[in-house]
């Protein structure tokens, strides 16, 4: 089985642990790697940690030159291992349903946005 598939696959499955309650996120800086020296910015960075790893989810935002001083930001997902050092041991960047799912998942737990909601709702 190819690593593109194995990755979808945990994918879907963080989406729905997530779903269930049974992994948490927490917002993060995000690891030194993803962004210094780069083109690129993460203005938010989730992690968990997962049967022993740690795992982030981001919001990962990269300059697209149209010329040499001309360019514009494309916005997309990432998802990563980080080691206990907080380094970036391996990324995946390629836009897909599933990443985009597990980043909305992620991100409106890490929030309390529910809880958040049912307090300003309550009367």
């Amino acid at each position: 089985m190819s690593t593109e598939s194995k990755t979808t696959q945990l994918i879907t499955k963080l989406i729905r642990e997530t779903s269930n309650g049974n992994v948490e996120w927490t917002v993060k800086d995000a690891p030194r790697a993803l962004n210094y020296e780069t083109e690129q910015s993460v203005p938010l960075y989730l992690q968990t940690e997962y049967k022993g790893r740690k795992l982030g989810v981001y919001d990962l935002r990269t300059k697209y030159f149209t010329d040499e001083d001309e360019y514009h930001w494309i916005e997309g997902v990432g998802f990563c291992i980080v080691d206990d050092k907080g380094r970036v041991v391996w990324e995946a960047n390629e836009s897909s349903l599933a990443l985009g799912d597990l980043f909305k998942t992620a991100r409106e737990q890490a929030s309390g946005v529910d809880d958040i909601l049912d307090d300003l709702l309550e009367m």
